[in-house]
């Protein structure tokens, strides 16, 4: 053997002593545990034709749900469609078969994820049919304008929620917060939103609220991958075992997270640049009503340059062009204002016994 070659097979053996001393100093799972959460994830045989089935009865519902509260603006009846459904599983079997290198598990987890997406958006566009043409042509629901526009905080939000669920599947005495988790991840209203914003001709809204879903499924996966490896889940000689596909896995999920960061941070600078000129036209318009403190606003709203401010009180606000001269300054550019006043009467009577 050539001193070239010993000295390879040292520097092999003090590698994998550092990976096993690494290894050695996380915690590792009770096996019992590991097939009992790997049976929760993973069916076959008769079991996988009753979770087929229970999967797809628990979606639909789900969906329903969803749709309804969306369309009916109602945050208590969204939160139930998030609570019953099931998409959690087959996102966390996505992550536990990449760490556990099983390629064949991967692939069938990844279908059923997509068939259930797939399937969620048509049965969302059906419900939007049901409504008539016009029903929310002016004003749209606010529970579905809220999942149009993602930002790096949703991205985070999905990540926290990805490792709490992997950690409650680990550690069974947690599952009293899956409800939290639930609610936390909202994987089924985002593709309400999609399938009715498509069903209502708004592309747009569509295609926000896809990017919405996606970064929830990326962040999920990526965060439970992580911590599924942290909390010892995965044998140490499954790693070492398919240490080449689990770093391929690690290496594809953070990818897709920093290529759904790139409209995230879009979003969050438009959102941050447009608090900050409803923040500069608010101080405006205080200052421009400083001599008429009876005057209330009742509306003020910030769209690139248009800026409409509605008042309520019993004397006429000041000319508008003083205000469209500030708010000039104020935002450095041509602004259009309008101003609208409902005067505000005052009445008294005398009731006489």
């Amino acid at each position: 053997m050539s001193p070239n070659d010993q000295t390879g097979r040292g520097r092999n053996c003090q590698g994998d002593g550092g990976q096993r001393r690494f290894w050695s100093l996380l915690p590792q799972v009770d096996p019992s545990v590991r097939r009992e959460v790997l049976g929760s994830l993973f069916f076959s045989g008769p079991r996988l034709r009753r979770y087929l089935i229970r999967f797809t009865v628990l979606l639909s519902l789900s969906v329903l749900i969803a749709s309804w509260g969306i369309l009916d603006d109602s945050t208590a009846v969204v939160i139930g469609g998030m609570l019953i459904a099931p998409l959690m599983t087959p996102v966390l079997g996505i992550a536990a078969a990449t760490v556990m290198a099983w390629p064949r598990r991967l692939g069938t987890a990844v279908l059923q994820v997509a068939v259930a997406t797939a399937g969620a958006i048509g049965m969302a566009w059906l419900v939007s049919l049901l409504f008539p043409d016009g029903v929310y042509a002016l004003v749209l629901p606010g529970e579905l304008l809220s999942r149009t526009e993602p930002t790096l905080l949703d991205l985070a939000i999905a990540l926290a929620a990805g490792a709490a669920g992997a950690y409650v599947l680990v550690h069974k005495e947690s599952v009293s917060a899956l409800p939290g988790v639930a609610v936390a991840v909202a994987l089924v209203p985002p593709l309400a939103v999609v399938g009715i914003s498509l069903g209502f001709g708004n592309y747009d809204d569509a295609g926000g609220a896809m990017l919405l879903y996606l970064t929830n499924l990326a962040g999920i996966v990526l965060a439970a991958m992580v911590v599924f490896v942290l909390t010892g889940f995965v044998p140490e000689f499954q790693i070492r075992r398919g240490i080449k596909e689990i770093r391929l896995g690690f290496v594809v999920a953070a990818i897709s997270v920093l290529v759904i960061s790139v409209p995230l941070l879009a979003n969050s600078l438009l959102v941050v640049n447009d608090a900050r000129d409803q923040a500069a036209v608010r101080g405006a318009v205080e200052n421009w009503l400083g001599d008429e403190p009876s005057l209330e606003v009742v509306e003020l709203e910030v769209s690139g340059n248009d800026v409409t401010v509605n008042l309520m009180g019993p004397e006429p606000p000041p000319p508008a062009a003083s205000l469209g001269t500030e708010l000039a300054s104020t935002l450095g550019g041509d602004v259009n204002v309008t101003v609208g006043w409902i005067k505000l009467v005052e009445e008294s009577t005398r009731i006489t016994p």
